[in-house]
This record gives structure tokens, sequence and C-alpha cells, in this order.
């Protein structure tokens, strides 16, 4: 009862947290950088209705390393027959479809449970010739494209840059671009699309609400999209190149389906969860993570704002030793004892009645198993234990009352968890603790074939022997009465009889001569 611990967040809206039994209490900062997710796309939209059909031939859906093939015959290539198809088909990838109709018109929409990075859904179509239908099944493949924006400049301004290398990743891509010293915006871009010709890379110059123009780099290439900038000096730009590093906190974007135009694109990216405990990053594909503090589960909830991120505003979870529940088991153990205290004390009296009346004696009055039982139990927890630190239940609070019952002060049993828990632990749970000891003297009472059983099986055998003696004095009794009803039978028939000799005697004597009749 002792191994219980209490775990909180201060911050329920970002985490909750719960700690198994071995942790060690203790206090830790955590901040959640993002959450993790799973990956839903919606692919190219096709005309609304059954009349809408599919060019027969293979889909690949993969997600991460799990992929599965669907195959387009003439039996289901409709919008609908392909759904089902899939959803047969991914079953045990954890992918599945449903069919979405917006302003540009139907489409497939694919999940995947599948958190974390690298798990993003990707369809690839091949057609066979075989059956041809109204619309190219090449048109519900998806490779997810990704963007990263870089910094903006002023609206107005003439953004160059000194001389330098773009350094590029995108999936399995890795590209250098150089930069000249003084290119513009344009300039760069151009380099970018000239490097990234054939790697599905490209870069466009956009601008936003203020104005102010900005580079975005695209990929087809998967989602760890990465930019970095480094100087090699020169003088005839106006910005270092250094510049175009993207800003702490931006992240890679996918590419949106459009209701617009009806391209497909990616509704939710698949990522890890990052968080940051007491400094140190934490990968996890499940929000709910179990490997950043042992014994402790982390349930994300949110993850913080950049603001507070920045901030460095934490989240603090406290591992502590569960009191309450180790008092509240403190109290049903004294509540156990005084419940066997009353029972035994109920079982072994002797009631007066009153004056000239026989007194009421408990069922196991004089029984030597209950006697013995009580004093055991009570020996055990009058006894001192230890050299230090916790000795007597005395020490807790938990004295003994008139009637052989405990009695607890909560005040002293607070004090003495709050200041000795570990001693308060030892002297209730450890290898010779109270309730080690308790255990063993109960033991030999309940224990199969222990005293109660044997008590149990030698009363159950008077219990038998009284009622074989019950049977015999019936029959017996039976018996006799069948005796006696068999004599007086018997008697009552000779009565009978000699009544019968006597009148019959008493007729013939009155016929006699001489015979004078006494007159009444």
């Amino acid at each position: 009862m002792f191994d219980a611990r209490t775990a909180t967040s201060n911050n329920s809206s970002v985490l909750s947290v719960k700690a198994g039994s071995s942790v060690t209490a203790g206090k830790y900062s955590v901040q959640v950088q993002q959450l993790a997710s799973s990956s839903k796309v919606a692919l190219q939209s096709v005309a609304a209705g059954t009349s809408t059909k599919f060019n027969s031939g293979t889909l690949t859906i993969s997600a991460g390393s799990s992929s599965f093939d669907v195959d387009i015959t003439a039996s289901n290539n409709t919008l609908a027959g392909v759904r089902d198809s899939i959803n047969t088909a991914g079953k045990s990838s954890g992918i599945s479809a449903t069919i979405v109709t917006d302003a540009s018109g139907s489409r497939l929409v694919l999940s995947s449970t599948s958190a974390g990075d690298g798990n993003d859904i990707e369809v690839a179509a091949t057609e066979d010739g075989v059956t041809t239908g109204t619309v190219a099944l090449t048109t519900q493949a998806l490779k997810p494209s990704y963007s990263q924006a870089l910094p903006s400049f002023a609206a107005g301004s003439t953004a160059t840059f000194k001389a330098g290398d773009l350094n590029i990743t995108a999936g399995s891509t890795n590209l250098s671009v150089v930069v000249g010293d003084g290119y513009s915006m344009e300039n760069v871009r151009d380099a970018i699309n000239l490097a990234g010709a054939g790697e599905g890379v490209s870069a466009v110059i956009e601008t936003d609400t203020t104005g102010a123009a900005f580079l975005k780099i695209s990929s087809t290439n998967g989602a760890d999209l990465s930019v970095s900038a480094t100087s090699s000096g020169g003088s005839a730009g106006d910005n270092d190149l250094t510049a175009l590093n993207p800003v702490s906190g931006t992240t890679t974007q996918p590419a949106a389906p459009s209701s617009t135009t009806g391209a497909g694109g990616v509704i939710n990216k698949a990522q890890s969860a990052i968080l940051y405990v007491d400094g140190l990053q934490v990968i996890s594909d499940s929000n709910s993570v179990t490997t950043a503090i042992e014994g402790v589960t982390i349930n994300l909830t949110s993850a913080q704002s950049a603001a507070d991120i920045s901030a460095g505003k934490t989240v603090d979870i406290t591992v502590g030793v569960d009191k309450a529940s180790v008092k509240s088991n403190i109290q049903k153990f004294v509540d156990a004892y005084n419940t066997l205290m009353s029972t035994a004390s109920q079982l072994t009296a002797v009631v007066s009645v009153g004056e000239d009346e026989k007194p009421v004696a408990g069922a196991l009055v004089g029984d030597a198993t209950v006697r013995g039982l009580v004093s055991g139990l009570r020996s055990e927890l009058v006894k001192m234990t230890g050299e230090e630190g916790v000795r007597a239940l005395a020490e807790l609070g938990i004295t003994t009352q008139k009637d052989g019952t405990l009695k607890i002060d909560d005040t002293t049993l607070s004090t003495a968890l709050d200041s000795k828990f570990d001693q308060v632990a030892s002297y209730f749970a450890g290898d010779s603790g109270l309730m080690t000891r308790l255990e063993t003297n109960v033991n030999s009472y309940l224990k199969s074939d222990g005293i109660f059983d044997q008590r149990t099986k030698a009363l159950q055998s008077t219990l038998s022997n009284i009622d074989d003696q019950r049977d015999a004095l019936d029959a017996r009794v039976e018996k006799i009465q069948e005796r006696l009803v068999a004599q007086y039978t018997a008697m009552d028939q000779l009565v009978t009889q000699l009544s019968k000799t006597s009148e019959s005697l008493t007729s013939q004597l009155a016929s006699l001569p001489g015979f004078v009749k006494k007159s009444t």
C-alpha cells in the first residue's frame, strides 16, 4: 500500500500525467512544442455521379513502411467502388477512405491511424489499358508537396544578397545552390529552380498581406524539407545571405486540397510529438508518451503557443507518494481489526438476562481457537520493532481502547507520514513489519488445512455424529412404538376374548338346575 504514487500537472489543458508504483518522487518541467498526428489527404476531385468511372489499373497506397495495392477493374471503377476496395484492402494497414463532395466535385479522402514523422499517405497510380472509363486513374495519384516560407523583405525594398550557398534538403534530394554576389530575390529564385529542375524542388516569390515579398521553396520529395544559408563573403549585396535562413519556429507546410481547382492535397500532416523534459528533447509517435520519464505516462492534450515556448513557460509535473491512499489503507486496517475484535467479543460473551434466569452465552464461549487468534494479534500489535524510526503503533497515533479496539489520532498520523514516510512504510510493510507478522500469524489459521479448517471439520464431524445419533434414536423410538402398539393390541384382543368367555360362563351357569338368580 506504500507503493502508490501521485502525479499531477499544473496545466491539464496541455498535458495530464499518470505514475506507476516504481517511480521516484520528483518534479519535472515540460514544454510541448507539437502533438503527434496521423495523415489525412484528399485526392483529385471528379464529377459527382455514378456515370464517372476510372480507367482500370492499380492504386498503390502507402503510409510510412506500410503499403498495399488496390486493383481497379470494370467491377469497381466508380468512386464508391474504389472507396470500398480501399477500405477492404487497407483494413490491416489502418488506412480507410470516405467520399467528400465540395464545390469542385466529389473526391476520395484517405485517413491513416499511424501517427509520426514519415507516415504521410502517398498514392501511386498505374493503368493497364483493359477498361476505359471517363476519368484517368492517374488523376488519383498523390505525392504530397511541402513548402517552406523564407523571411520576408519590406515592400518596395530592393532585396539583394551577398555571395554564399543555399543548402536545400528534401527527402533523399540534397541541393547546394550557389548564390552570386549581389543576387536579387529573383536571381535566387531562378538559381533554385535551375538546380531543382527534375529534383522535385522549386521556388516562387510571394507577398504577404503587407506587401512584403518572400521566397517560398516547395518540394514533392517528402515532408522533411529544410533550408539553410551560409555566407561566403562579398560586398555587392544589401543583405547577408544568412538573412534567408528560416525564422526559428516556422515549420514546413503541406499543400492543401483546393475546392476551386479540385486539386488534391494534405488535410493533416503526419508528425511526431515534440516535447522537452527538463530541456531534453523527446520525440514520440504517440501523444501518450511513456519513454520520457521512467514509469510515468504523459498524455499530451495540446501544444503550447510559440510565444509561451519562446518565453520559456513550462508545465510542471510533480510525482510524489500517495499519502492519502496510505492513510485510507491504514484506516481500513484499523476498521478490519476492530470488526474482528467486536465479532470475537460477541461470540465469546456471557450475558446475564435477569435473576433466576440462565445467562445467554455466545456460540464460541470457551473456544480456544478464538482466544488463540485474538491473543496472537494483540501480541503483534504491542510488539516494539526496529532500533530507529517508527517502532510502535502509538507513534503513529494508533492506540488501544478499553474494549480492545483501535483508535487513530489523525493529526499524529499525518505528521508521521509527512516527516517519517519511509519509516512508516518499513514499520508496516518491511521484512519484519507489522503486516508481515500479522500475515504469518493469521496464515496458520486461514491456510488450507489450517486451524480454522481443522476446527470446522471437527465441528462438522460432531454435527454429523449428532445427526447419526438422531436418526438412530428415531429408529429406536419407532421400533418401541411398534412393539407397544402390538402389545396393547394383543392385550385388547385378550380382554375382549376374556369378556366373551365371562359372558358365556355366566349364561351357562344361569341355565343350570337349582341356580337361583339374585334379584336386583
